[in-house]
C-alpha cells in the first residue's frame, strides 16, 4: 500500500501560517456553522500539497472558492470543479450535491483525501453540509480564453475556458453529443484550423446529450480535464457552445479505407469503428508501457515494440493528433516496431486494422498487414467472417453435457466465450459452437484464419477446432463427419492474450457448402477458459 501523509492542524506547513486566517466576512456567510477553522488555503496551494502520494487531511483547514461546474446539467455527477483566482480543481462527492455554477463555497478539509486518478488531480471524500458550505453568491469565474495547444501543453487542469476558431471533425457531423439510448457516453473530436484536436467527453445523462452537433465554427465554454494522457472537455451548457461560423477546411479526414485509397490519420481519429481498413501515416512514436503511467515517446531509445504511433504530419509530437496502432506478435511487429527498427521513425507506411479504442484512445487495433518502402504483408481480403461483435452471431450453441454453455464476452472487440469452471470449481461440460452453412462454390485454396485467447489450459485437445461439409444441423455429435483441425498457431494456454492461427488451410473442402465448429470439454479435474474472437476464410478467386 502506498504511503499516506496526515496534514495536523498546519503543523507540517509552517510556511503557510501567515494570511491563512479567515476573514470575519467569510465566517459571517457561514451556515450551518463548522467548528472553528485554523488556516485557509489557496487551491494553489492546496495543488502543491500532492506530491506523488494521496494527503490525508486531519486538521481544521479549509479553501475558500467559485463552483465553475455543478451537477445541473446532467453532464457530471457526484462531482463540481472549483476555481479561486489562482488554480482550479475536481472535487469529488460522496453524494450529488446542491450548488450551482457562480456559487461561494468554503471546503473543510477535515476527512477529505488529495490525489490522482489517472493523472486528474482531486479531492476526494467530500460531503455536502459537512465538508462542502455555500457561502452565497459568489463572483462568476470568467473563462480564459485560450487554444487548443494551450490545453495540451497543461497548466489548464480543472480550469473552465473558451475555445475560439474551433469546430468538430468532419466525421463527427450528423451525431448527438451521446449516445441516449443505450446511455453510453461518448467522446468527440473537436478540432481547430490548424488541425489541432481535443475530446469533447459528454453523458448520456446531459440534458443537452440528444441534441446534434453543431456543424460550423465558433466558440465554446468548457471545464478542462485529464483521463490519463488523454485532455478532454466538459460542456456546461449547449447555450455556451455558438459554432454557426464558416467551417475552416483543414484536418478533414480522407480516403476510403482500401489498401489503394487508405484513410488518413484524421479520419482515424474521427471515426471510432472501421473493420479491416488500410490507414496511412507517418511514424512518430510509441506508446510506452514500461512506465507508469504508461506515456508516449516521440525520440529513440524505444522500449516498447507493441506498439507504435503514427500521424499525418512527420513532426507531430501531440498524441491528441495521432493513432496508436497495436501490433500483434507476428510479422508486422517484426517490421514496424521501433525497439528493432530505429529507422523507421518518419517513415511513412500504410497499416491494414481495425479502427477502435486503444489506450482509451482512438486507435488502430489488430493491425494485419503494413506497405512501407515499397514491401510489406497484404492479406487476402476475407470472402466471409465473423467477429462475434455484439453475439454469437449467426452461430449456434449446443449444450450435450453441463450446465454451463457458450455465451458473447466483450473481450477483444467481442467474443464467445465458454468456460467449465462455475461457482467456485471445475464442472464436467461438452458443448458444440456450430457456424452456418458456408459455400466454397468457386472458390480454390481456401484458408481458414482464427483468433483466439485460451487460459488455464488442461489440453488443447479439449480445445477442438472442426470442419464438416456434411453437417445436417441438430446434435453436432451425432451429425456429419468432422474433420479436426490441426498444426496452426495456437495460444500458450496460461494467460489472457489473444493470439492469430495463421492460414489454416481448407482446400480439402474447396467447392464444397461447410460448417466450422467449435467443440469444448471439460471435467471436475480440469476446466479451460476459451475465447474466440473472430474467424475469417480468404481463398485465390
Amino acid at each position: 500500500m502506498s504511503p499516506t501523509y496526515r496534514i495536523i492542524l498546519l503543523l507540517t506547513i509552517p510556511a503557510l501560517l501567515l494570511g491563512l486566517l479567515p476573514s470575519c466576512e467569510q465566517e459571517a456567510l457561514d451556515s450551518p456553522p463548522l467548528n472553528e477553522l485554523d488556516g485557509t488555503l489557496s487551491l494553489a496551494e492546496l495543488r502543491a500539497l500532492y506530491t506523488g502520494q494521496p494527503v490525508h487531511f486531519s486538521g481544521n483547514l479549509a479553501v475558500y472558492a467559485t463552483v465553475t461546474m455543478g451537477e445541473a446539467s446532467g453532464n457530471i455527477y457526484r462531482n463540481i470543479f472549483v476555481q479561486d483566482e489562482t488554480a482550479a480543481l475536481n472535487v469529488r462527492m460522496d453524494f450529488a450535491g446542491q450548488v450551482r455554477e457562480g456559487d461561494l463555497v468554503r471546503l473543510s478539509l477535515q476527512g477529505t483525501v488529495l490525489g490522482s486518478y489517472n493523472n486528474m488531480l482531486q479531492l476526494d471524500s467530500v460531503a455536502f453540509g459537512r465538508n462542502l458550505v455555500r457561502q452565497g453568491e459568489g463572483v462568476p469565474v470568467e473563462p480564459a480564453v485560450v487554444s487548443i495547444p494551450d490545453i495540451l501543453a497543461g497548466g489548464h487542469q480543472a480550469a473552465i475556458v473558451k475555445l475560439e476558431g474551433v469546430q468538430f471533425a468532419t466525421g463527427e457531423l450528423g451525431s448527438r453529443f451521446a449516445n441516449v439510448a443505450e446511455g453510453i457516453t461518448e467522446n468527440r473530436n473537436l478540432i481547430d484550423c490548424d488541425n489541432n484536436r481535443i475530446i469533447v467527453r459528454t453523458s448520456p445523462f446531459a440534458d443537452f446529450a440528444n441534441q446534434y452537433l453543431p456543424e460550423g465554427n465558433g466558440s465554446l465554454v468548457a471545464v478542462v480535464s485529464q483521463f490519463g494522457n488523454t485532455w478532454q472537455l466538459f460542456i456546461r451548457s449547449k447555450e455556451e457552445l455558438l459554432m454557426d461560423g464558416e467551417r475552416c477546411d483543414v484536418g478533414d479526414p480522407a480516403g476510403s479505407g482500401s489498401f489503394e485509397d487508405p484513410f488518413n490519420v484524421a479520419y482515424g481519429l474521427a471515426s471510432s469503428s472501421g473493420d479491416n481498413v488500410w490507414v496511412e501515416g507517418f511514424i512518430v512514436g510509441v506508446m510506452e508501457t514500461t512506465s507508469d503511467p504508461f506515456a508516449p515517446s516521440f525520440g529513440a531509445p524505444f522500449q516498447t515494440n507493441s506498439n507504435i504511433i503514427i500521424a499525418d504530419r512527420e513532426d507531430e509530437t501531440s498524441l491528441e493528433n495521432a493513432l496508436i496502432v497495436q501490433l500483434p506478435a507476428g510479422a508486422v511487429r517484426a517490421a514496424l516496431n521501433l525497439v528493432d527498427n530505429a529507422g523507421n521513425l518518419g517513415k511513412q507506411v500504410v497499416i491494414r486494422g481495425d479502427l477502435g479504442t486503444y489506450f482509451g484512445r482512438p486507435g488502430l487495433l489488430r493491425a494485419s498487414g503494413y506497405w512501407m518502402d515499397g514491401q510489406g504483408v497484404v492479406p487476402q481480403t476475407a470472402f466471409w467472417e465473423e467477429r462475434f461483435s455484439n453475439d454469437l452471431g449467426g452461430f449456434t450453441s449446443f449444450n450435450l453435457l453441463g450446465a454451463q454453455d457458450w455465451e458473447h464476452a466483450t473481450w477483444d472487440g467481442g467474443c464467445a466465450y465458454m468456460s467449465g469452471f462455475a461457482g467456485g470449481g471445475n464442472r464436467a461440460n461438452e458443448n458444440w459452437l456450430v457456424s452456418p452453412p458456408v459455400s466454397l462454390q468457386g472458390r480454390s485454396n481456401v484458408n481458414l484464419h482464427l483468433r483466439e485467447a485460451i487460459n488455464f489450459i488442461t489440453s488443447h485437445s479439449d480445445l477442438q477446432v472442426l470442419v464438416s461439409d456434411n453437417y445436417q444441423g441438430g446434435d453436432p455429435g451425432a451429425s456429419g463427419d468432422w474433420t479436426l483441425l490441426s498444426g496452426f498457431n495456437r495460444p500458450p494456454g496460461t494467460n489472457w492474450t489473444f493470439v492469430d492461427s495463421g492460414a489454416i488451410s481448407l482446400a480439402a473442402f474447396d467447392g464444397e457448402t461447410i460448417h466450422i465448429a467449435f467443440r469444448y470439454t471439460s471435467t471436475t479435474s480440469g476446466a479451460s477458459a476459451w475465447q474466440v474472437s473472430r474467424l475469417r476464410l480468404t481463398s485465390d478467386e
